[in-house]
């Protein structure tokens, strides 16, 4: 009778370990998604950062009105000073 259910619980054991394996490979499984998810999350991150970098410099129009508004000052300047050197 013992050996009966011996023999019994292995059959049952032999039926449940391909199963139990594909749990745990399961498991393992979202656990590597998980992984990856958390580390697509953080470089996400990062490139929001960047975003926010590369929007705060400045435009072509900004820099080309520094250029020119530059070049007038200096210009109006070299004319000032040539106007009171020549008086």
């Amino acid at each position: 009778m013992l050996e009966q259910r011996v023999a019994r619980l292995e059959q049952i054991m032999e039926r449940l370990e391909p199963k139990i394996t594909e749990i745990l490979l399961t498991g393992a499984k979202q656990e590597d998604l998980r992984k990856i998810q958390l580390e697509l999350a953080e470089v996400k991150g990062r490139f929001s950062g960047l975003e926010a970098r590369i929007g705060a410099l400045p435009s072509t129009w900004t820099l080309l009105g520094i250029v020119f508004t530059t070049w007038a000052l200096g210009s109006g300047i070299l004319i000032f000073a040539l106007n009171v050197l020549r008086h």
